[in-house]
């Protein structure tokens, strides 16, 4: 009984010494989790992660307008996208960094990315921010990058038309995320209706809030399917549509937006080659039937009259292409959002001159914004100097097919992944930005920091955690896009000022 008793004793005894031990152990494992990366001699230790194996990571998923663009039959456009291990020493980092922002730095082999900080303002001997305003960076020849669009507003009153801005762009400005808000501040102070361009089909009609789209009927032809689309009707709009029998489309003005409840002036541009017909209809009024000559030249169709609905049907005519409707005002302002979810921008530098001449005499541009960047960016990738002038040759060609309108270039905006268990910005959203700058630098147009306007370095951090952004840590969203465009028309504004405007 007593040997009984004993063996009882010492097999509790071995099992708690079992549980102490394995208490222990977590407790040593959990305090290896805790120590922080440490370097010398250029070596560095390996963060200790016991769930890496299990967890999931935000930057390994395939998040919506997040791939990488290739566009097939136009390699062309994307040569020498240039690796981590490159150095460009022809192109020299010429600039001084600003507080409390991120450097690039180039050394033999590859490059650094450090935090600095440094007592001036200056980039390219060009002021980035006066106070809380991010300013216009412009490297135009004789500091006029932004005249047109001044002239513009100055005159708006005599002007016969509102003053128009473009915004072209990839899946960070869908569904008028940034511009509907740059949209209706502006209208608030400039005057203006309605919400300028819209598509003819949208695969996502109830994701834009500031225009309820819906119709049927047409066949989408786009510049992410180059091999079928006919580049002779391309328009800056990057898209075209042919209807199939009885399409239609239908727009209706919302109360959620400011000024995009109605509008005075409802078009239609398209392209018929052969004689046809179109029918509109405005409000609750009767269609009405306009008879269309054919032409291979681009055309248009007008309703005036104040309303909140505009409707377009169009018959299957071969050789018919619909670049899209405009819904505006006959004065004050407006800004069209044309975004194309994956896409770079690199094709419009095969933009027809002619179709842009063209398209210029019915909606002409007073300024075009380029908001590209997102589908470029690789967080491996810190060398971007072939986009660059890439991008350059882009923006030379636009200032040549619009060379009444001025261009502006914006930056990419700030993006995190993360790294040792936490999210930071990717040190590639730098590198970029840089490499952006530098192409409105060569081009000699207007630069805007659209990530030192997210706040620069961990900018996105605090947009996601007031739910300004999605948790994809990439892209803004409605909330965001007002932050956003505030900073934008704030710089716009600080710019009208000087002029008195």
């Amino acid at each position: 009984m007593k040997n009984k008793k004993q063996g009882n004793n010492s097999s509790k005894y071995k099992d708690g010494h079992v549980v102490a031990l394995l208490v222990l152990s977590l407790v040593f494992l959990f305090l290896l989790t805790q120590l922080p990366v440490l370097e010398w001699g250029g070596f560095a230790t390996k963060p200790v992660d016991l769930f890496s194996d299990i967890r999931v990571d935000e930057q390994d998923l395939d998040l919506p307008g997040d791939a990488e663009w290739q566009e097939e039959g136009m390699e062309w456009l994307n040569e020498g996208v240039d690796s981590l291990s490159s150095v460009e020493k022809d192109e020299p980092q010429d600039r001084q960094v600003v507080p409390d922002t991120i450097r690039v730095q180039e050394t033999a082999d590859t490059l650094l990315v450090t935090n600095i900080s440094s007592d001036t303002a200056e980039v390219g001997n060009l002021p980035r921010r006066d106070g809380d305003v991010v300013l216009f960076e412009d490297f135009s020849p004789g500091k006029n990058g932004l005249s047109h669009l001044l002239s513009s507003l100055k005159e708006r009153a005599s002007l016969g038309r509102p003053v128009r801005l473009a915004f072209l762009g990839d899946s960070f400005i869908e569904a008028d995320i940034f511009t509907q808000d740059v949209r209706s501040l502006l209208q608030s102070r400039y005057g203006g209706s309605g919400v300028g361009y819209v598509s003819m089909h949208s695969d996502f009609p109830g994701f834009r809030r500031s225009v309820i789209q819906s119709g049927e009927g047409w066949e989408v032809h786009s510049v992410l399917k180059p091999k079928e689309v006919d580049w002779k009707v391309m328009t800056l709009q990057q898209q075209y549509f042919v209807p199939l029998e009885g399409a239609t489309a239908q727009y209706r003005g919302t109360a959620k937006i400011e000024h995009a409840d109605s509008w005075a002036l409802s078009r239609f541009v398209f392209i018929a080659r052969q004689d046809c017909s179109v029918e509109l209809k405005i409000a609750d009024g009767e269609w009405q039937v306009f008879p269309v000559a054919g032409s291979h030249e681009i055309q248009s169709l007008a309703v005036e009259g104040q309303t909140p609905r505009f409707q377009v049907r169009v018959g299957n005519t071969p050789g018919f292409a619909a670049i899209g409707v405009w819904l505006d005002d006959v004065q004050g302002i407006t800004v069209d959002n044309i975004s194309t979810r994956g896409y770079s921008g690199l094709s419009l530098g095969a933009l027809s001159r002619e179709r842009a001449v063209q398209m210029d005499s019915i909606v002409p541009y007073d300024a075009i914004v380029l908001q590209y960047g997102l589908n470029v960016m690789t967080p491996e990738i810190l060398h971007y100097g072939s986009y660059a002038r890439k991008m350059t040759e882009v923006v030379r060609h636009l200032r040549e097919c619009y060379p009444h309108t001025d261009i502006i270039l914006m930056g990419v905006g700030d993006r995190s992944r993360k790294a040792n268990g936490a999210f930071v910005t990717m040190p590639a959203v730098v590198a970029l930005s840089e490499a952006q700058r530098r192409a409105a630098r060569s081009a000699g147009v207007v630069f805007w920091d659209t990530y030192e306007a997210m706040g620069g370095h961990n900018g996105m951090l605090d947009f996601v955690a007031n739910g300004q952004a999605n948790k994809d840590y990439t892209h803004i969203n409605h909330k965001g896009g007002k932050r956003l465009a505030t900073e934008f028309v704030k710089s716009l504004e600080y710019e009208m000022n000087r002029e008195g405007l």
